[in-house]
């Protein structure tokens, strides 16, 4: 398992507007410029924060997945840092 990359791509999503819009586009390409294992990336792709926590993201930055959620993207959390 990579939580280091786990928990960078994670930060990333967070902290970086090229990657959220990078992975809004294409998650896949997004992910490829991280070393993640197939069940990592899995995870990512359902957006699934708890999947993403057992597998050793951390609890606050695994929600950050959500963003990529359509029903959640207008969110006024994400506009906290």
């Amino acid at each position: 398992m990579s939580r280091f990359e786990l928990n960078r791509f994670l930060f990333d999503l967070k902290m970086s507007t090229a990657t959220l819009q990078r992975a809004r586009a294409d998650l896949q390409d997004a992910m490829s410029a991280y070393d993640l294992n197939n069940e990592e990336k899995n995870a990512l792709a359902t957006l699934d924060p708890r999947g993403l926590s057992r597998l050793g993201a951390h609890g606050m930055l695994a929600l950050w997945i959500m963003q990529l959620h359509p029903e959640f993207k207008a969110n006024t959390y994400w506009e906290q840092k």
